[in-house]
């Protein structure tokens, strides 16, 4: 009896090894086996994707999933070493009826964003280097993609070269599939779909095991076809003409209404903040037309701009000051300021017209209160002055239809 309860403990014991073991074996992959995670492509998470309306340019924060988008980059910017780190840029537009008005719509959007990103998270151009596409990206369609290089928790992403333009059939099924992917990636991201744009780190840079960069040429292969650009591609963003969408507006002009009276001037305006900007104009008259006629003045009218949309465009109100010195002769009498020279403040409001590239037209209208002391002589030679009087003015004391030159001045 003793016996054959030690042989059923002992046949107990066995079978609970063979089961152990038998789990084991489900459990841990075989060898020959490797996990697909380890061959995959790098995935979305070390992608930052900003989502653009159809034929739109502008950098709109409340659409789609860019205010999470925005707040992802802001926790990643907590490690980022403005003196060590880059970050790549790859700009997609497909919307556009041509290769040109696509490229040229990818770089308006991604210097939109960088802009956008040096306002508010105090990063400068130098951190930036940036490639436009002429097509939308295969699986997100219209987007402006940031990778990162040098983060901690991050990958290095170094961009591919161009595209080649999609047709025709195929951008509009791209634009077809866009509300999907704009979801928030509720879904998990096919990684191989990701490879299409995804960055290749070099052999300087990041080595890759040979097992991983047979994968990954694999899945962009199977995505979509790639060509090497020229040396033009590469460097597209330095070589539109366009209007560049960031750092501070820089604007030069001057006043057509006031050479309709004979005055020169001209005037400089730049950026001081999100809203604000700051014009200086100068107006001079130099003119000697007799004896008895000659009209010499110098006037500085500084003024101070809050615009409504942004700074160079639209509409927007002013607070003026000016400071003026003068000496006239108009028949039998010379009029010059005396101790100081004239002084006053006011208000305007303005609206500027984009007439198309860096040109543009601007109106504005103020009014306001100056305050002259003059000397009144006898327009002699050497003439005896007659009084002093002192002058009060409320009215018009500003009106320009200008014609302006507009730049853009690195932060």
């Amino acid at each position: 009896m003793r016996m054959k309860n030690k042989q059923n403990v002992a046949w107990s014991t066995f079978r609970y090894f063979v089961l152990a073991f038998l789990l084991c074996l489900s459990v841990v992959p075989l060898r020959g086996q490797p996990d697909a995670a380890v061959l995959s492509s790098p995935s979305a998470d070390s992608l930052i994707i900003f989502s653009y309306p159809s034929r739109i340019r502008m950098f709109k924060t409340e659409y789609a999933d860019n205010r999470l988008s925005l707040r992802k980059l802001k926790k990643r910017l907590r490690t980022f070493r403005k003196r060590q780190d880059t970050l790549y840029v790859q700009s997609y537009s497909g919307s556009w009826d041509d290769e040109k008005s696509n490229l040229r719509a990818a770089y308006w959007r991604a210097n939109n964003l960088k802009g956008y990103l040096i306002d508010h998270y105090g990063l400068r151009e130098r951190h930036f280097r940036t490639l436009n596409h002429p097509l939308a990206h295969p699986l997100w369609g219209e987007v402006v993609v940031v990778g990162c290089r040098g983060f901690q928790d991050c990958q290095s992403e170094i961009p591919q070269n161009r595209q080649e333009p999609a047709s025709a059939a195929r951008r509009q099924e791209q634009q077809e599939a866009l509300p999907v992917a704009l979801q928030g990636d509720k879904e998990p991201v096919d990684s191989s779909a990701v490879a299409a744009t995804a960055v290749v780190p070099d052999a300087a840079t990041a080595p890759v095991a040979p097992d991983a960069a047979t994968a990954l040429s694999t899945s962009v292969a199977s995505s979509a076809s790639v060509t090497p650009s020229s040396s033009t591609a590469s460097t597209s963003t330095a070589t539109s003409p366009s209007l560049p969408a960031n750092g501070r507006y820089l604007g030069v002009k001057t006043n057509l209404a006031a050479w309709a009276g004979t005055i020169m001037n001209v005037a400089a305006e730049v950026q001081v903040g999100k809203h604000l900007s700051v014009e200086l104009p100068i107006l001079w008259c130099p003119w000697h037309i007799s004896g008895k006629h000659a009209v010499k003045t110098f006037t500085l009218q500084p003024e101070a701009r809050y615009w409504l949309s942004k700074p160079g465009s639209g509409h927007f109100f002013g607070l003026h000051a000016h400071v003026g010195w003068f000496n006239v002769k108009w028949n039998r009498d010379r009029y010059q300021d005396a101790d100081r020279p004239l002084l006053g403040a006011g208000v305007s409001y303005g609206y500027l017209l984009p007439l198309g590239g860096h040109w543009a037209g601007e109106f504005t209208l103020g009014a306001g209160y100056a305050n002259m002391k003059y000397d009144t002589y006898y327009n002699i030679d050497n003439g005896a002055r007659i009084d002093t009087r002192t002058k009060n003015y409320w009215g018009i004391t500003r009106m320009g239809l200008s014609i302006v030159y507009r730049f853009n001045l690195k932060k």
